[in-house]
Parts: C-alpha cells; structure tokens; sequence
C-alpha cells in the first residue's frame, strides 16, 4: 500500500508528429496540474519538465526521477513506434498515464 499522500502521473496527449507531455499531482482522486504541456520533439520537453519539477520544493528526488524516467521510456517508445503501432498499444503498454489522442 502506498503511504505517500499524493502521487505524480505523467500525461500525453499523442498527436500524428509530436506528443504533449505534462505532469499531474493527483490527491485523493483529485488531478492538479503541476505543468503545463511541452511538445515534443518541438521543444526539449523533457528538460522542460525537469525544470518544472524541480522547481516544486516538495517533491522528493525519487519522485522527480521516476517521472521523468517514464517520460523519457514514452518518448522512446513514440520514435520507435509512432508509425507502426496503434495508440491503444501504447495505452496497454503505459497503463499508468493519462492519454488522449488528437489526429
């Protein structure tokens, strides 16, 4: 059982040629954004969220390392895969994230 009080949950909005990438808090159920979305390969969103999270003083480092592990491990997944395999893969291979779809 987690004792943590709130948890970090990673969201991707998966578009044709880019992801949107942003983090969440969820409490008890409740989201609360804790960054906006960057696009990526446009931007270096991975960095980018780097430099959100650690801006949030509250945040453990193991919880900043997890995110952006998982963060990295979806970018990964999107260049090798983007073309041959379906969103509804990448949503039983990330159970964990929020995704949404925009063709």
């Amino acid at each position: 059982m987690n004792n943590k009080p709130f948890q970090l949950r990673l969201k991707v909005v998966w578009f044709k040629n880019f992801l949107g990438l942003a983090v969440d808090q969820v409490v008890l159920n409740q989201h609360y954004s804790l960054t906006p979305y960057y696009f990526w390969p446009r931007t270096e969103a991975w960095e980018q969220l780097q430099l959100e999270l650690d801006s949030k003083l509250w945040l453990t480092q193991a919880d900043k390392v997890a995110i952006l592990k998982t963060t990295g491990h979806v970018m990964d997944y999107w260049l090798s895969y983007q073309k041959t395999k379906s969103v509804q893969d990448f949503k039983k291979d990330f159970q964990e994230i929020d995704v949404t779809v925009i063709n």
